[in-house]
């Protein structure tokens, strides 16, 4: 074990010494990163230390210059734009289709299960909106909903696709924990990036507090929020959010 990383044979995502720039900017420095089948990890920091960058080399859409990103001991490859499909991250609430209601958009996100009737698939996304807490909304369209519903109904599509990793690149909404609780207890993973500390804390098992497009702590919700090392992280918690922002 390498400074707090796990053993990669155990890691459903490894990343080892992944680097990005942009232009003159080194964006991400050399990120280590495991991400265990059932663990819910949340890397926390502040706007544009880089979170966003990371995600999107992650999901195989923003090209590394160097290091590794491995899915199953799988490296993916360079010029690969996405990950297999039951990796796919949940998609954002602005990728929700704007005239389809709710249950609409969560059927066509199992579109690929071509053994289903549409009787069928219809049942099976209604039964994940009432999973994710979202069932009293199948019949809204997504911009009656408010930011956290929206969040909801993207996990429940992505659901839909029965993957085994959800990326989320700021989640909201007071229910959105709990539900991630629920999926990590059934073996999923999920990899949050969040400015929000009390969010981190309500669903996380590890945080990994980045700044300056480095991994500068790596700790338990527990450790991390009561004795944070490094004076970034306390300036952070503290509200002085600034602590080395990257574009």
């Amino acid at each position: 074990m390498r400074d707090g990383v796990q053993q990669e044979d155990a890691s459903l995502v490894a990343l080892r010494g992944v680097s990005k720039r942009h232009g003159l900017v080194q964006v991400l420095h050399e990120i280590d990163l495991d991400l265990r089948a059932g663990e819910i990890v949340a890397v926390l920091g502040p706007v544009g230390a880089g979170k966003s960058t990371l995600f999107r080399a992650i999901n195989g859409v923003e090209r590394i210059d160097s290091g590794s990103i491995s899915v199953e001991g799988r490296k993916l490859l360079p010029r690969r734009r996405w990950l297999p499909g039951r990796h796919r991250p949940a998609p954002g609430p602005g990728e929700l289709f704007a005239y389809r209601t709710v249950l609409q958009n969560v059927t066509l996100g199992q579109a690929w299960l071509r053994r289903l009737t549409q009787a069928e698939a219809t049942r099976r996304a209604q039964g994940l909106l009432e999973q994710v807490g979202a069932g009293d909304c199948a019949a809204s369209y997504p911009w009656e909903l408010t930011n956290g519903q929206r969040q909801l109904v993207s996990i429940a599509r992505a659901l839909a696709a029965n993957p085994r990793l959800l990326l989320l690149d700021e989640p909201c909404g007071p229910g959105a924990p709990t539900v991630l609780r629920g999926l990590a207890a059934d073996g999923m993973a999920a990899l949050l990036a969040t400015s929000d500390p009390a969010f981190a804390r309500a669903a996380a098992d590890r945080i990994l507090f980045m700044a300056g497009g480095r991994i500068i702590e790596r700790a338990t919700p527990e450790e991390f929020f009561t004795t944070p090392r490094t004076a970034r992280a306390r300036d952070f918690l503290a509200g002085g959010a600034s602590g080395g922002a990257q574009r």
